[in-house]
Order: C-alpha cells, then structure tokens, then sequence
C-alpha cells in the first residue's frame, strides 16, 4: 500500500457524501451561533500556531496537536473509522487504548499536513446548520490566505455532548473537491481491513509509517 493510499481513494464516494451531507441539512435551516464561536476561537488559535515563530518547530507541533485534540473528539472519530471491525476495541482495551492514540496521531498529522499552507490565515465563518437542533451542526468557514490567493471552505462537523462541542468530521479541499476525511477515512480503512481479514494492529502499522511522512513533510516545509 503506498503513502498515499487513504488520501487519494474514495473521491467519488467522498463527492457523494458532501452532496447527501447538505442535502440531509436543507430541513434545518437554523443557525448556531454557539457552535459557530466555537469553531472561529478554536480554529484561529491552531492556525496561529502554525505560524509561530516564537516557537520551535517541534513545539509548534506539539502545541497544534494539543489544540486539535481538545478540539475535536478523537475517541469517537476514532471508533468511527474502523466501521464493523470496532467491536474489535470493545473486546479488548489495550487494543482500543493503543488504536486510538494511533488514530489521533494520524488525524491530527492530516490536518496539519492540509492546514499548514494556511498558518497565520485569518478565518471568517459563514454560517451553520443545525442537522438536530442544539446537538448536531454543520459550521461553514473560509480560509483566507495572507497572500490573497482564494480563500479555502472548510466545513466542520460537531457533536455536543452535555455542554460541549466537539468536532466529529472536516470537510477540506482535496485535488478540487471537498472532502469529509473521517468519512473516507473510514472508507479507506474498512478496505484494507477487508483486505487484511480484519487486522487493526498491521492497519496501525500502516498509518504509522504514514504519520511519519507526513510529519516529516511539514517539518522540511516549517
């Protein structure tokens, strides 16, 4: 399997989720302006991280990936993306354990990765859609670069969970479509599960060597 083989997948169906994704929200019309502030604060601060030059690169990574996971539900995504073959953790929580710390390494290396040419960008929400009102939102937002090139739409997915929000899926511009990742994340991985007859522990293997390069792509760039 090559670096690339859970990024590049799955467009068609990726496609096809953001089309069913807007058209299951039509019904709901209404904002939320909580969800959206959370989105604005959250998002500005791990954009600024990424510019930082009063911090290491190493430091700046390690501070965006602590951002990121306070942002976004990384258990939930986690358990998500495996599809049928979760069970798996709930049988075995050393499993479940090392999976999602796996997991959220590799999340967070993809946002990084995708969101790295945007550090110092300003971002503007634009609005939100209530899919089941107070609980589950749709957040639209630009990118906007410094350099004026086009600004980026990102649509953020959150959850709210006693009196949290957590983002539970992005929706980001991959080679001229947007994309819902833990979607075709889970697409992605249920494949080479199939594949594997439904061996977590060489999927982690894979993903690891994945973050890996990823990090040490966006390290060369810093």
């Amino acid at each position: 399997m090559t670096t690339h083989a859970f990024t590049r997948s799955a467009f068609l169906s990726g496609v096809l989720s953001v089309a069913l994704m807007a058209s299951a929200t039509e019904a709901h019309a209404a904002r939320n302006a909580e969800a959206e502030e959370y989105v604005q604060q959250n998002a500005a601060t791990a954009l600024r991280t990424l510019s930082d030059r009063n911090l290491s690169s190493t430091q700046r990574r390690q501070t965006f990936d602590r951002l990121m996971a306070q942002f976004a539900d990384m258990p939930r995504i986690a358990h998500f993306v495996l599809g049928r073959y979760g069970s798996q953790l709930r049988a075995d929580a050393s499993l479940r354990s090392e999976w999602t710390r796996t997991f959220q390494d590799y999340a967070i290396a993809v946002y990084e990765a995708r969101l790295a040419g945007f550090g110092g960008s300003a971002i503007r929400v634009t609005g939100s859609v209530e899919r089941v009102p107070g609980r589950d939102v749709i957040v639209t937002s630009e990118l906007i670069p410094r350099d004026g090139a086009r600004p980026m739409t990102v649509q953020w997915r959150l959850l709210r969970s006693g009196e949290a929000w957590k983002v539970v899926d992005v929706s980001l511009l991959f080679e001229g479509n947007q994309i819902w990742l833990a979607q075709q994340q889970q697409r992605d991985f249920l494949a080479e599960l199939d594949r594997n007859n439904g061996d977590i522990r060489a999927l982690m293997t894979t993903i690891r060597d994945q973050t890996a390069s990823m990090r040490d792509r966006v390290m060369a760039r810093s």
